[in-house]
């Protein structure tokens, strides 16, 4: 069976994630997070589309960090963990960011919502320093392919279900950049920058499980619909982890990884002023 980049999926990792999220969710970050730690953020890090800071706080621990986030909601959660030395409520796109002031930026799964996307970029650029790293994880034109129920679906002859079933969850992720890496490379380097490195992850382990996971986790987006909160008491949910995350492996073990992949994993550079691009 092939060498995975996702797997074997942390107990640490999982168990964090668990306790407040659906287990489709927890899944996909604790990918991104092994996928993540290991490359050189210096500080200060500009994390874009933060969320409930979560991700920050196990990506890069005691590192200074600031946090945005267009949804008050997830700012309010952040502000609870302490995660951010100074958080921002507002959009990507037009909120003032101090020049030339960040070591580093990441953008975990955010950047593909923003539909003024050059604009994101370019007001990202000037707050970076020059040759700082940008590290994005951005989802691929491609990652519902390898989802269980799409396979199943082609297997049995209902290629227009599973498109529709594709489709479908895209517009429940609300995705609007699908984009290969070329794609993201045409789309950086006017905003000045360029990939230095991609990375694939998310392969078909990942997928399949994910795609299991999503029909219980709807308990979960029900939940926070009427709450604001994916879980209600993460202690119940403690008793359940270790289950969950041995059925995660097992699943894994039993399903081939396969040659495509979920998401790309993008490390860009910002191109100093009046610079050149190494490609």
């Amino acid at each position: 069976m092939p060498m995975s980049v996702d797997w074997p999926i942390s107990e640490h990792d999982f168990a964090a994630y668990y306790r407040f999220a659906p287990a489709a969710l927890a899944l996909r970050e604790c990918v991104r997070l092994k996928a993540v730690r290991g490359i050189e953020l210096p500080e200060p890090i500009l994390d874009i589309g933060c969320g409930d800071g979560l991700f920050a706080r196990m990506a890069f621990p005691d590192r200074q960090s600031w946090g945005i986030d267009i949804n008050p909601a997830e700012v309010k959660r952040a502000q609870a963990t302490r995660t951010y030395s100074t958080l921002i409520c507002g959009s990507v796109c037009d909120v003032d960011l101090p020049r030339g002031f960040f070591g580093s930026a990441i953008a975990n799964c955010s950047l593909e919502h923003v539909p003024d996307i050059h604009k994101a970029l370019s007001n990202v650029r000037p707050s970076l320093k020059d040759g700082a790293p940008f590290v994005l994880i951005v989802p691929t034109p491609e990652w519902t392919a390898q989802l269980a129920t799409v396979e199943l679906l082609r297997r049995a002859g209902l290629g227009d279900l599973a498109r529709a079933y594709s489709e479908g969850i895209d517009r429940v992720f609300r995705h609007i950049h699908m984009l290969d890496e070329d794609g993201w490379a045409d789309i950086l380097r006017p905003a000045g920058f360029e990939i230095v490195e991609s990375r694939p992850i998310v392969d078909r382990r990942t997928s399949w499980a994910f795609d299991v996971l999503l029909y219980p986790s709807v308990i979960g987006w029900l939940v926070k619909k009427a709450t604001g909160r994916w879980v209600i008491s993460p202690l119940l949910r403690d008793a359940s982890e270790r289950v969950v995350w041995n059925l995660l492996n097992t699943m894994s073990s039993r399903v081939e990884a396969g040659p495509g992949q979920g998401e790309h994993l993008l490390i860009c550079r910002a191109i100093p002023s009046g610079g050149t691009s190494r490609r």
